[in-house]
């Protein structure tokens, strides 16, 4: 292709590339910025000099965490909770799937399908403290109202380990 082609394609293209930028912009902010953050791992880090003039340590870093007796039970939560979000939320979305498959009313269909990716579009803060909200000791939705009506004394569900898992697991998904 000689430079003059180049160039007239690149004119024809101009406003599909316009769209692209906003994506890759995007993608370069939440994938790839954080990523020049990776080199932290390998320093002993001195917030009095900062981050780049902290010294180089290597693997010491790692060596300590993998010496502790914590390291096998964070990889193993690591992969316990990602094959359970992976399972779960493949099921989920499978079945959400041929759920509004059935409906056969367009503007219901379109309404659900908007109302299940809203979620996706709220700031993890947000769903923190929507979270808090509900399960709170003080005032929570859950202890305040729906184990009442079961005849259950509210659950310091922050405090307790056992609660964690699906908390962490219904959160993500």
């Amino acid at each position: 292709m000689t430079r003059r082609n180049g160039l007239k394609r690149f004119r024809k293209y101009t406003p599909l590339y316009l769209l692209m930028l906003p994506g890759i912009a995007y993608l370069i902010i939440n994938n790839y910025a954080p990523m020049f953050g990776m080199f932290i791992a390998f320093k002993n880090i001195n917030f009095s000099a900062g981050i780049f003039e902290s010294d180089w340590i290597g693997f010491k870093n790692f060596e300590y965490l993998f010496k502790t007796t914590d390291a096998f039970i964070i990889t193993r939560n690591t992969i316990l909770y990602n094959a359970a979000f992976i399972v779960i939320g493949t099921v989920l979305s499978i079945a959400v799937a041929i759920l509004l498959n059935e409906i056969r009313v367009k503007v219901l269909s379109r309404f659900y399908q908007s109302v299940i990716v809203l979620p996706h579009l709220i700031s993890f803060v947000v769903v923190g403290y929507l979270v808090y909200a509900a399960l709170s000791l003080e005032t929570g939705f859950m202890n305040k109202t729906i184990l009442p009506l079961f005849g259950i004394e509210s659950i310091s569900w922050y405090t307790e380990p056992k609660y964690w898992p699906v908390i962490l697991t219904v959160v993500q998904l």
